[in-house]
This record gives C-alpha cells, structure tokens and sequence, in this order.
C-alpha cells in the first residue's frame, strides 16, 4: 500500500472532529500538545541518511552542543610531519559513498570555475558478471614524492614545501603553456581558461597552518577523507609493490603519498567506468602550425647542406640565399606561434627559467641555435663577389 493509501486509512479510522470556529482577529490558536500531522510522522519514520546527520551535528553545535573541532580532530594529525616525513591524503574507500560534497565544498571554498574540479569523484568497476563490484574513489592531487608537473614546468611555476611535502602551484609565475597536465599521470593539474593559467589543489596549506582541516575532509559526511603524516620511505617502498588504485598509473612514475585503504578484496580487473570512452582533446592549432614551420625550417637547411654535397658550388651559388632564408624565416614564424598556445603571452621569456630540469625549456633554448645556424654567415646572403676596393685594400696586407 503506498503512502497514500496510509494517509487515507488513518483518516478514516480517525473518529471526526467537530468543524472549528474561525479564530477571531489577533487571537492565536493553540495546537494539542504532543499533536503532529501525518507527514511529519511519515518522515520520522524514514531512515535518516548520513548527510542527514552530517548536518544534525552542525545544528548541535551551534546549539551550544559539542564542538565541531571534536569531530574533526581524528581526521588531522596530531604532530606536524617530522624530517622524513610529510602530509598526506588517507581515504577509506569502504566510507566513501560517491556523494561529491567533498567536490562541492572544495569547488566553493577556493572559488572555482564553473567546469573546474581540483577534486573529483570516480567510479570504478569490475569483477564477473555473477558477482560485479562498484566502488566510488575520491581523487585530488596526491602530492607525490617526485611530482612530474614541478619537474615538467619551464617556468618554476611549481615548489614542494620542505616542511610539508605539499606541492604548492605559483599562479603568478604561470604563463599557461599546460605543459604540467600533459606531465602529470593523475590529471590532477587543471587549465583555467578564463584566468589562462594552470591551477591544483594544495591540500587546503592555509588551513592547515590554522590547525584547521581542509575543505574536502570537513565537507566528508562519512569521514571518508582524513590527513595522516607518513614516512617518505615507506611510501617509496610501498609504490615498488604497486598496490594504488586499480586502474590508476603506477605509482612509481611519481611516488603518489595519498593512500587508499578498504577492508575488502577488490578485483584485479577493475576499471574507471569511462575506461573506454573516446574523448576528443584539445587541437592545440598552434603547436601543431609550429610544427609544421619547424618542420620546414630543418628541411629547408638539410636540402640545402644536401645540395651542397651533390651538386657542383657554381650551381648552388644562385640558390643558397633562398634556401637560409626560407630556413630562417620557417624557424622565426614557428617561434612566434608558439607564443600563441600560452594563456598569457606576455610571459613568454619566462619559458627558459627551468632549463635545469624541463625538456620544454631545453627545446626553446635550442631554437634559437638552430634558428641561427639556418643563416650560416652575412656573406652567405650575398652570392656577388666584394667589392673592389676591398679586395686592393687586401692584397698589400697580404704581401
């Protein structure tokens, strides 16, 4: 019988009720105590959910009940990280019921863009067709041991903090060339369009320093997601058995510190739900318009130094000025449309300060050369002899 038809039920065998006067102006009707309608019983009834008593527990405490700090302080560490250690994300997948507030609460406290997430929810499946299993992962950046998108960028747009272990972005040393989203296995840096920069999580450091936990762990109605303090060397000998999340890249690419804990036996062929979905990415116009002119530009100087080799120097004579030329200019214009793919151009020069580690910043440097060697030498240009006075000034020198 539905919920209607208990409504109805009640009614009928409820025995009726004489028709009230109507109230006079200015008076108050009082209702029996202990009196409450049908559908507040109706929902009283219902189970209460765990976003339910997420919120319950707020009410409390600005109540006078319970302090939230309570309810947070077994999600924080009690120490800061020690030398050897650092912060970390520990997520209990049993807890995790794929609600996304952890995603709601992070998207608002940091002012996100609409279509940005620093923190998503996934879902991975697996097992046989008898016995299939589910399981919602939450998923930020893991602040890894060796990140490949502080290695990766040019600009030194990324620092790892000494004390912390968090991988902190610099959004004003960032000129958009998103060259750490393509580095980083995990896809956890994300590309503002609007801002033309590239920006990640950064474990909430602020909040943190306050003694405060982060926006994802307070947000968390099952207690999901907490902030542990772990040895750098465990985490290196963890990642060399390659347990992490089934379907995610190995971790010893970048030695990821977040762990992922559950009580149950996953199957070894989970995968991500999308796992075999074909997305179309970006085109990225620019760089492949400079590939094309780099391209050229290397050809025009390979044809060149090949007719050398080839054809008598009488013959060549007459082509060589077009051949560095169109050599130099293929590599002038691939240089300027690189600048293009940046979300801010004007930042450009910037894009050699990582030289030390970014195979970016090494293939810039060596455009230049290559851009350089294109034009051989000023007489190259010119395939008249010099001048006479030249050669008369010459010749007594020589003598």
């Amino acid at each position: 019988m539905t919920a209607s038809g208990n409504v109805f039920a009640l009614e009928s065998e409820a025995a009726p009720e004489p028709v009230p006067a109507p109230p006079v102006a200015g008076a108050t009707v009082a209702s029996p105590a202990g009196a409450s309608s049908l559908v507040d019983r109706y929902l009283e009834e219902q189970q209460v959910t765990a976003v339910a008593r997420f919120a319950e527990a707020h009410e409390a405490a600005h109540a006078g009940g319970p302090a939230l700090a309570e309810r947070y302080s077994a999600l924080m560490p009690a120490t800061p990280p020690a030398p050897g250690q650092q912060y970390a994300f520990d997520v209990d997948l049993d807890a995790c019921s794929g609600c996304k507030s952890c995603v709601a609460a992070c998207h608002s406290l940091n002012g996100l863009e609409e279509e940005e997430s620093w923190r998503d929810v996934g879902l991975l499946h697996g097992g046989s067709r008898s016995l299939p299993v589910v399981q919602h992962v939450t998923t930020a950046c893991h602040h890894c041991l060796d990140p490949a998108c502080m290695h990766a960028c040019p600009v030194e747009a990324y620092e790892k903090d000494p004390d912390t272990g968090i991988v902190k972005h610099l959004d004003d040393q960032c000129f958009g060339c998103q060259y750490c989203t393509l580095a980083c296995p995990y896809e956890a840096p994300k590309y503002s369009r609007d801002k033309g920069i590239v920006r990640k999580c950064d474990m909430c450091s602020d909040r943190l320093a306050d003694g405060e936990a982060p926006a994802c762990v307070q947000s968390c109605p099952n207690g999901a997601i907490a902030i542990r303090v772990v040895d750098v060397e465990q985490v290196i000998e963890e990642s060399e058995t390659h347990l992490f999340v089934p379907g995610a890249p190995e971790p010893a690419l970048t030695l990821p510190t977040t762990a992922y804990r559950t009580e149950r036996v996953l199957p070894r062929n989970m995968v991500p739900a999308d796992y075999h979905t074909v997305r179309p990415e970006q085109a990225h116009w620019s760089l492949i318009l400079m590939l094309a002119l780099t391209q050229l530009s290397v050809g025009a100087f390979l044809v060149e130094r090949l007719l050398e080799l080839l054809v008598p120097g009488a013959l060549t004579a007459s082509i060589r000025p077009v051949h560095s030329a169109s050599a130099l200019v293929f590599g002038l214009l691939a240089l300027g449309v690189s600048v293009l793919h940046l979300g801010r151009p004007r930042y450009a020069y910037r894009a050699v300060l990582g030289l030390r580690h970014s195979w970016l910043s090494r293939e810039i440097s060596c455009e230049r050369p290559a851009a350089s060697a294109s034009d051989r030498s000023p007489r190259s240009w010119s395939p008249t002899p010099p001048p006479t006075w030249c050669a008369a000034t010459a010749r007594p020198a020589a003598a």
